[in-house]
């Protein structure tokens, strides 16, 4: 070990000695003070600006620990690779051409001690080199109020270990020539292709799996962001290990002469060995996790985590089923089951390992979609298989043909597209992907659809039907099919791990475990058998949604007289210059604002933001008394005005402003309700009802729900559906400089401490030359 040192620090007076590496080093700061200062200045201007004209203004949306140095460390993982070639080029090849490494083989020093003290001097100068990236951490701490400072253990590590990775395998193309420049060269370019082979030849099994593991892109990113795992340290120190290792194989061969075949086998047996290991520390059972932020912010939530814990030990089977010809088959290919593994579903293998993954490709028409037909009109469906699989560059014996994979499965009503089968037990489920830019499932609709598989039952929602009601099923724009059964939206009900469907009163009885029975806007009047199958449902404690409408009032009024609501003849009309007279921005009321963790909700049940106004086109009045043991609280509450009436004449909302006319019947009041929740205890649980006097705000032309999502399902759920996934609200979301300290920080690292290396690094190689 002494001689190691040695020789260690004989390597490392060498690099200081060396104009090059003073060069990179001042190079290194200046660049990394640049991408740390200007999002600094940036940011702390933006917040002046804010603090000064914005006074609910709380704080970026982000963590600063994290976003003011995505610059400095995107910079690093972009460039830190055309550094080190500059350094290494001359660790072995200088001795070589120098003829030292003669003297070297012929002292009592082991070759192992030489390339190990070499390769050790140039770790403790990649340590001085993280030196500018500390003091940027420092000055982060002190620029950020209540910064994430534990994230930085995990990124300093990572930069480290990514530039001690480039540093082996630097050392190793070292050894394989004499010349500097060559080395250098050959340096980077081992760089690009290690940075990028993860992108050739991504269709075969074993080469796909051999490259991802060679691949360096991307590997920091976890450790960059806080996370800290088992998987990426021993990557990188068995990458280390190889190259270290094939140093010594390839000096040692100078020194004895053995069959070129001999040489090749060890190189072989390390690479296996190296490869063997890897693949062990990379399987999700074996792997350790440490999330360091304060958030957890690389860790799913927990309410994702108490449904998967749900699946205890017992393995989940995933299938992913992936048509040729369907426009979103392209992320299933195999080109991109890396990307599917460990971008989609490593944060999942964490908490539950035991999965099992398959695949299956097959070719087949899309029902209803004569595109193909019509492009390919002379081609029979192989032919035009065969084609797609030439364009794609992929294997064509995976894919099975069209009665192959009907006798498996009946994909027919999931379109033929993109999707996922989750097996569990003896149940199974669809796990769907969407045609927007994040294509896989979000954390909700995974835990709503591990909630099928492991809950004995799903909460069943039934809307009315035979009254001309809006149809969960229809996806016209007054419709709600968008937010309850269409499958291509996220935030569908079926996809939240809800059952959705119709019934019709008139012939059908309502089952007792309905978890909501929905009416929304029934334009003909309930029999009064179906009346009072209503009223049974709701005096038996069931739990209910009444969606009313301006103008068809006597339709729910007879349905909701036995709970106390009432909605009120006429329409709420606000006249104003900007927009038609029947459109309210009705402010939320405290009780609306917990209705559910829906995002807006969310932030203001965090005090993020003081008040939330909802529009409504078209919204009656309604009135209530308390009764039969309901505590009722209004959802929407609008104070009134001398502008704001209930209209009871003829109203024509793209027609002249509307008059306020005492003998047409119209009157003010001093508030106005749109919107009321009725709560219970009744047979041992608590009953819930929602009834709002408009039921566009949850079609589809207006955004289905918009800022209140499906808040009013979720309560009457008991909020146990959807799943929500809220953040915590970052506590370093806030600097503690303004712009004109931003400004000195940038002075300081980009001119101040870059000239005084500067001037040590010409002071220390004047006099070591005059020597």
């Amino acid at each position: 070990m002494r001689i190691i040192l040695k020789i260690a620090k004989a390597e490392l007076r060498s690099l200081f000695y060396s104009p090059i590496a003073w060069v990179i080093a001042i190079a290194f700061f200046v660049v990394c003070g640049v991408q740390f200062a200007h999002p600094l200045e940036a940011m702390a201007a933006q917040q002046q600006f804010r603090q000064e004209n914005q006074s609910y203004w709380t704080g970026f949306d982000a963590s600063l620990t994290l976003q003011l140095f995505a610059g400095s460390y995107q910079f690093l993982l972009s460039n830190l690779y055309l550094f080190i070639p500059l350094l290494t080029m001359g660790l072995i090849s200088r001795e070589v051409h120098a003829g030292t490494i003669k003297l070297l083989h012929s002292s009592p020093v082991k070759l192992r001690a030489i390339v190990l003290g070499k390769y050790l001097g140039l770790i403790l100068f990649n340590a001085i080199l993280m030196t500018p990236v500390i003091l940027l951490m420092i000055a982060g701490y002190f620029s950020i109020v209540s910064p994430d400072y534990a994230v930085f253990f995990t990124a300093l590590p990572g930069i480290f270990l990514l530039s001690c990775t480039y540093a082996a395998i630097g050392l190793f193309i070292s050894s394989l020539t004499n010349y500097q420049v060559v080395a250098a060269l050959l340096t980077f370019l081992v760089f690009v292709i290690l940075n990028n082979v993860a992108l050739l030849w991504q269709q075969y099994d074993i080469v796909r799996d051999l490259t991802y593991f060679l691949n360096i892109a991307g590997r920091v990113d976890n450790l960059l962001s806080g996370l800290l795992t088992s998987m990426d340290v021993c990557y990188y120190l068995l990458i280390i290990s190889l190259f270290v290792a094939f140093t010594l194989i390839k000096l040692q061969s100078r020194r004895e002469s053995k069959p070129w075949f001999v040489l090749t086998g060890r190189y072989m047996t390390v690479f296996a060995v190296v490869l063997l290991m890897g693949y062990f520390t990379s399987r999700p059972a074996h792997i350790a996790y440490l999330d360091v932020t304060r958030n957890k912010t690389n860790t799913i939530h927990p309410a994702t985590q108490k449904v998967i814990a749900e699946l205890g030990n017992e393995p989940l089977k995933v299938t992913l089923y992936v048509n040729l010809l369907h426009q979103s088959a392209a992320p299933g290919f195999p080109a991109g089951r890396n990307a599917y593994l460990w971008s989609f579903w490593a944060k999942y293998l964490r908490f539950h390992p035991n999965i099992d993954f398959r695949y299956v490709y097959y070719y087949d028409w899309m029902d209803g979609d004569s595109t193909f037909y019509k492009m390919y009109s002379h081609k029979t469906l192989d032919e035009v298989a065969q084609k797609f699989i030439n364009l794609y560059e992929l294997p064509g014996t995976i894919f099975k043909k069209p009665e192959a994979i009907r006798h498996i499965i009946d994909l027919s009503d999931e379109g033929k597209r993109l999707v996922m089968e989750l097996a569990y037990k003896d149940r199974k489920t669809f796990l769907r992907t969407y045609d927007d830019v994040m294509v896989w499932p979000a954390e909700t609709e995974l835990a709503g659809a591990v909630a099928r598989l492991t809950r004995d039952t799903s909460p069943a929602i039934l809307f009315t039907n035979g009254h001309y009601e809006r149809s969960p099923y229809k996806l016209g724009e007054r419709e709600y099919a968008n937010h309850t059964l269409y499958k291509l939206s996220r935030e569908a009900l079926l996809n939240q791990g809800v059952d959705v469907d119709t019934i019709h009163l008139s012939t059908q009885d309502i089952p007792a475990a309905t978890s909501i029975l929905v009416v929304a806007d029934p334009k003909s009047a309930f029999t009064s058998q179906e009346q009072d199958k209503v009223h049974a449902y709701l005096d038996a404690g069931g739990n209910a949604i009444f969606y009313g409408e301006p103008g068809k009032q006597q339709m729910l009024n007879p349905l909701l007289q036995s709970i106390g609501a009432h909605l009120d003849d006429g329409i709420i009309v606000a006249p104003n210059r900007h927009g038609m007279a029947h459109a309210i921005w009705t402010p939320l009321t405290d009780a609306a604002g917990h209705l559910a963790a829906e995002p807006m909700l969310y932030l203001y049940q965090q005090k993020v933001i003081p008040k939330i106004l909802f529009k409504f086109n078209g919204a009656a009045g309604i009135s209530y008394q308390q009764t039969n043991g309901f505590i009722i609280e209004p959802l929407f509450e609008l104070a009134g005005s001398d502008t704001i009436w209930i209209e009871r004449g003829h109203f024509v909302p793209d027609s002249a402003a509307p008059v306020f006319s005492v003998p047409e019947g119209d009157l003010r009041r001093s508030k106005y309700i749109t919107g009321i929740q009725l709560t219970r205890r009744i047979n041992h649980k608590e009953q819930r009802i929602v009834i709002t006097s408009d039921a566009d705000f949850m079609s589809a032309i207006r955004n289905s729900g918009g800022l209140l999502g499906n808040a009013c399902y979720s309560r009457v759920l008991q909020n146990e559906y959807p799943v929500y996934i809220n953040p915590a609200r970052f506590k370093d979301n806030l600097l503690t400089i303004g712009r004109k300290d931003a400004g000195k920080i940038w002075i300081l690292f980009v001119y101040i401490i870059p000239a005084i290396v500067l001037v040590a690094a010409s002071i220390l190689l004047i006099r070591r030359s005059r020597k």
